[in-house]
Formats: C-alpha cells, structure tokens, sequence
C-alpha cells in the first residue's frame, strides 16, 4: 500500500482512528490471513487488537466483561448478604 493510498484511507476515515477516534493515527490495520487492509488506527487500537490475536471472540468475551462484572450485594435474609457478579452469578474468589 502506497502512501497516495493511506492518504486517501486516512482522508477516508476523517484523519481519525477508525476504531476510537483519536486524531492522527499512524498505523495501517491488516486482516492477518488475508492480508487485506482494514483500516488506519492509532497505536493503542492497533496494539489492542494485537493482543487479542485479532480474535472476534476474545474481543466479545472482553466486551462481556466489562460491561458485567461490578460485584454486587444482595440480601438474602436479615443481615447476610451474597456478593455476585450479574454476570457470573457466583461470589468473588478469596483472591478478587
């Protein structure tokens, strides 16, 4: 990919990450197995991605994540309480 390329992506994109926004992003993102560009992001979208091998499911699970699990108390009788997580449904390990 020639720079008149990314340029005209970049331009493409509105001179932004395409995943998160950020102002001025300087790499070019690629589909691994076919080697087809996906789009200009910014070195922490691109590292992102990188650690989570390019993994839609890994991405989803991360997403699952945090968006469930804020523990929580719950009364269960009088004075005792369960702690849970809304999406694990189980109390925090004695290491958490």
């Amino acid at each position: 990919m020639g720079q008149a390329e990314v340029d005209a992506l970049l331009a493409e994109q509105g001179d932004v990450c395409a995943i998160c926004g950020a102002a001025d992003p300087q790499h070019v993102d690629h589909d691994h197995r076919t080697g087809g560009v996906r789009g200009i992001l910014c070195f922490n979208c691109n590292g992102g991605l990188g650690q989570f091998r390019d993994d839609p499911v890994l991405l989803a699970g991360a997403i699952t994540y945090l968006k469930g699990t804020t523990w929580r108390r719950a009364l269960i009788h009088p004075g005792v309480y369960r702690i849970s997580s809304p999406a694990r449904g189980r109390p925090p390990s004695r290491s958490s």
